[in-house]
């Protein structure tokens, strides 16, 4: 009993040490490998013999990978960053990097273009440093191409507009809005306009009776009558004045001018309330004739019609339109009293609008007289277009925003006073943009890129393969953005599936190397 007991003991350490010395051989197997795992394709190359072994950092076969062995295509060209333009490998200054079929040249417009854009505003800028442009993004084949979804887009050429947007309130013109007063104090007689209609200048918007154009025109019968006595007098006294005493005729000549000078002053009194008074016209009339004349003065601007059923007709004065507009407020009844200076009526000249824009204080400073504005209210789908007329100099300490004018023209009315939109600043409008779709856009975190198709992708046997270009932008509208520098037109970009692309590249940058053993 006592010798088998130990010869157990050893048979139960058998295993353990077993086990452990596997571990120690793996160990030492995989430090003198340095841990590495053999490929898929070596596992399984007695099984897959007639398949070709893939290069895994590439996603291509390892013979066709140009980025392994780039003896298999033309060298990529050396690339420098432009200062001008911002962008490392410039088309607009070496044409011959565009992947076109044909050579194609930039235009002057496109120089004098990306200057316009690059003075007007501070564009994002690219790092110069940046090791992505030039970096080719290759595919097994066309069907990978289609099977990882990727779509593109010719490179083309379209109007664009560059614009600062900014809330719109819709107002009066104040200089063709009018504050309509009655000229005296008086009693309303008759309102001949009502809210809405539209006035020509001239035209009488209500009757007053005033006592003060009573008393005017009864002093003016008066003093022309006294002025004519005087006139006559001093006639006769010059046909005697050798039998005379000339201190006589002196005094007499002296209450002439007094008489017309208070006849000048009462024709002066009664203009300021309207009411016209030609002496000439007057002074042939006999005294019955005369005072009749003048208790009509005035009538002549008045309808009429709108005169009948007023009784006393000697103290009417006018309210009269002083622009051609509509009659936007009304604060006149029959029988009111109302008083010089108070507000009787409110004429605007509609065809004409202002429109108040609120500009960031940041975008302030790219707006200049004149510009082209855009406008479109709320609810509404006809656009109005108008020009910069006024800056404000003062910032809104509340919304931080400056106070943009701009004039609409309203023939049709449609615009209302203080109704709400969308307005818009044009900064530069170009015919003839590089533009490409926004979807084309990347962003590596050193710039902006596009991928740029190979211009002999179809040529075959050749690989299939995709550029990352740098590019400058500059305006967007409509889902499209203007390409300052870093394509031209002709050339194939990127648009759906970028970001299959834009994956590899990040995985070349990133740190994960090759490691297909090139």
């Amino acid at each position: 009993m006592s010798s088998v007991r130990p010869m157990h003991l050893l048979w139960n350490w058998i295993p353990s040490v077993a086990v452990l010395s596997t571990l120690g051989g793996i160990a030492w197997l995989g430090h003198h490998y340095e841990w590495k795992l053999p490929k898929f394709s070596q596992l399984t190359a007695s099984l897959t013999d007639a398949e070709p072994t893939w290069c895994d950092s590439h996603g291509v076969p390892e013979e066709d990978c140009i980025a392994c062995q780039p003896d298999l295509i033309e060298g990529s060209p050396e690339l420098t960053f432009c200062e001008e333009h911002g962008v490392k490998g410039c088309v607009l200054c070496h044409p011959e990097l565009a992947q076109t079929k044909e050579p194609v040249q930039p235009t002057p417009s496109d120089f004098r273009r990306a200057s316009r854009a690059l003075a007007l505003i501070a564009r994002k800028e690219n790092l110069s440093a940046s090791t992505s442009p030039g970096t080719r993004i290759q595919f097994a084949s066309i069907e990978s191409v289609t099977k990882a979804g990727v779509d593109v887009e010719l490179v083309e050429r379209h109007p664009i507009i560059e614009r600062v947007m900014a809330a719109g309130e819709v107002r009066y013109d104040a200089t063709r809005t009018a504050v309509v007063s009655p000229p005296s104090d008086g009693i309303v007689q008759k309102v001949l306009v009502e809210v809405g209609e539209w006035i020509e200048a001239g035209n009488v918007l209500a009757i007053i009776d005033s006592q003060e154009v009573g008393r005017l025109k009864s002093e003016l019968t008066t003093v022309f009558k006294q002025q004519r006595l005087h006139q006559q007098t001093v006639d006769r006294l010059q046909g005697a004045r050798d039998s005379i005493p000339l201190r006589r005729l002196l005094d007499t000549q002296n209450e002439l001018q007094a008489a017309s000078a208070k006849l000048e002053a009462v024709m002066g009194s009664l203009g300021n309330l309207g009411i016209l008074v030609n002496e000439q016209t007057l002074s042939p009339l006999e005294d019955a004739e005369l005072a009749d004349t003048i208790d009509r003065l005035g009538h002549d601007a008045i309808p009429a019609n709108a005169m009948r059923g007023i009784a006393n007709q000697r103290n009417l004065v006018a309210i009269v339109a002083p622009l051609s507009g509509r009659v936007v407020s009304r604060e006149l009844t029959m029988g009111q009293v109302v008083a010089r200076g108070s507000e009787c009526f409110r004429i605007v000249d509609t065809r004409r609008m202002w429109l108040d824009l609120r500009v960031a204080s940041e975008d302030a400073a790219l707006i200049a007289l004149g510009q082209e504005v855009g406008y479109m209210s709320d609810g509404s789908v006809q656009p109005r277009e108008g020009q910069v007329t006024w800056i404000s100099s003062d910032v809104d300490p509340q919304t931080r925003t400056v106070r943009v004018r701009a004039e609409l023209p309203n023939e049709d009315g449609m615009l209302r006073n203080e109704s709400f939109g969308k307005g818009s600043i044009v900064l530069r409008d170009e015919a003839d943009a590089i533009v490409i779709p926004e979807e084309s856009l990347h962003w590596d975190g050193t710039g902006h890129l596009v991928f740029v198709r190979d211009a002999r992708y179809f040529e075959k046997d050749r690989p299939k393969f995709f550029i990352a270009r740098s590019v400058r932008l500059g305006a967007k509208q409509d889902g499209y953005v203007e390409i300052l520098s870093g394509v031209l037109p002709g050339e194939v970009v990127v648009t759906r599936g970028g970001d299959v692309l834009r994956a590899q590249l990040l995985k070349s940058h990133l740190g994960a190397g090759c490691t297909c053993g090139h």
